[in-house]
């Protein structure tokens, strides 16, 4: 009697998981880069890594605090949540900068994002220069 091995399908990734593989591969690149027709700012990196699991976010940060769904309780946010940061001035709550969850590690959220000053980076929430200008997160990839 020959033993059989069982058929193990490969699972496939999530597109939470997908999107975080694909921000990744920018890392270091510069503010401003551009990648075939998008342009790294904050927003057009968000729209790119969106657009790369099949998502459709508008251009900027302005009008990326409405795509998707509220987050109202940020220790739910999943990896690929968009955080949207005020801009430079602190005390205008206008949006101005946008990120996405990367992953929580010792009750900690980090970020993936476009910095002016690092280029695609990972941050985290508790900097200061962030943790002042939080305003929001949006689940545009919904339940998975």
């Amino acid at each position: 009697m020959r033993s059989q091995v069982p058929i193990v399908s490969e699972v496939p990734a999530s597109k939470r998981e997908l999107i975080i593989k694909e921000g990744e591969k920018y890392l270091g690149m510069r503010y401003r880069s551009k990648v075939n027709k998008s342009i790294f700012d904050c927003s057009g990196y968000v729209k790119f890594l969106m657009s790369k699991i099949g998502k459709t976010v508008t251009r900027s940060s302005v009008t990326q605090v409405h795509d998707g769904k509220r987050v109202t309780d940020i220790k739910t946010a999943k990896p690929g949540d968009i955080l949207v940061f005020r801009g430079r001035n602190a005390r205008n709550n206008r949006p101005g900068h946008v990120g996405l969850v990367h992953h929580w590690s010792n009750d900690t959220l980090y970020f993936i994002h476009s910095s002016v000053s690092k280029g695609i980076t990972i941050d985290h929430l508790y900097d200061p220069y962030y943790s002042k200008r939080f305003l929001q997160v949006r689940n545009v990839i919904g339940v998975e």
